[in-house]
């Protein structure tokens, strides 16, 4: 269930997650997003990348995030074409099998994060982009 993989560290929501390399199309310097009329649930907006609309998630549409005060450093674009604000980077990193363990029950971000990882002391959401999408067509589904 847990492989060994490349991870991109980052801040978003008001916590630390790690990004899948293999999820990621590439991390681009943010541009503002443009608000969409009876926006959908879960989605900012959108932005122009690469002469195509690409929606923006909402971090503070989702339950147990906070909305950040800031303005992002960085978008990951992911494969399944959303972006993905973030408001710090830390770096990259390897992580193997050993480092896996099932997301808490708790964890409010448990909808769209199947697992954690340590690094370091710390245990960090692995976010599962199928998940995400799943969330964002069940809220689009709900209005």
């Amino acid at each position: 269930m847990f492989d060994r993989g490349s991870w991109l560290q980052a801040r978003a929501a008001g916590r630390d997650l790690l990004l899948s390399t293999l999820d990621l199309r590439e991390v681009v310097t943010p541009t503002p997003v443009s608000p969409l009329p009876g926006r959908p649930r879960g989605i900012a907006g959108v932005v122009i990348h690469q002469g195509e609309f690409l929606p923006v998630l909402s971090w503070g549409d989702l339950p147990g995030c906070e909305v950040g005060t800031g303005t992002p450093v960085a978008l990951a674009v992911m494969r399944l074409r959303l972006g993905i604000p973030l408001d710090r980077l830390v770096g990259t990193l390897d992580l193997g099998p050993e480092a896996w363990r099932e997301t808490p029950e708790d964890d409010p971000w448990r909808p769209w994060v199947d697992a954690v990882g340590r690094v370091g002391e710390r245990d960090l959401p692995r976010l599962d982009l199928d998940r995400l999408i799943t969330l964002l067509r069940q809220f689009r589904g709900g209005r």
